[in-house]
């Protein structure tokens, strides 16, 4: 199967940056490296929309995963609002069902066994976990899209987790065991 990973924002698009000055864009690279590496030793071709801290336009996102053919685009983020108190973990696709909502799902459910006290923040009101949005990312591009929002970089635990390179790992290792699951 061929995957895009997608890590959100990067060069001077620094994405949310968290009371302890972390930036998002940082935090989500690395988990994209490390989701792409899992996804390889599965013996999938993974390509990434971005390699360094480098800035690509959102169109250009989609257009280089549909230019290649993707069979799936992962996006990966920190959320972030202007209260310290908010925290989880939210799966997004586009609105109404489509191909990637049984993938949103099984990612959920793997972050959730893997991050047991991680709060999943679902909508539950068309019966399956992931939120919906008209996200530029989910609708411009042709595969199955979904987007993973990891933690709360403006939670201060959620930052310092972040932070982690085991927690970023272990995230990866979660996305990686959902998206493999979703293959079956």
């Amino acid at each position: 199967m061929k995957y895009v990973i997608d890590a959100g924002h990067g060069g001077h698009d620094s994405g949310a940056v968290g009371p302890a000055a972390t930036r998002e864009a940082d935090h989500v690279l690395s988990i994209a490296h490390h989701v792409a590496r899992g996804l390889q030793e599965a013996g999938h071709d993974v390509e990434l929309t971005r390699l360094a801290d480098e800035f690509v336009e959102l169109d250009e996102r989609c257009a280089f995963a549909n230019g290649i053919n993707a069979e799936r685009f992962i996006s990966i983020h920190a959320n972030a609002v202007d209260s310290s108190l908010p925290g989880g973990m939210e799966v997004w696709t586009s609105p109404g069902w489509t191909p990637a909502d049984p993938i949103a799902t099984s990612i959920f459910n793997a972050i959730r066994e893997a991050f047991p006290t991680l709060r999943g923040r679902v909508d539950t009101s068309d019966g399956d976990p992931d939120k919906e949005s008209k996200f530029y990312v989910l609708i411009h591009t042709i595969a199955p899209a979904v987007l993973v929002e990891t933690a709360f970089i403006s939670n201060p635990d959620e930052e310092r987790k972040l932070a982690d390179p085991g927690w970023r790992l272990r995230m990866a290792g979660a996305i990686v065991t959902g998206l493999l699951r979703s293959e079956v």
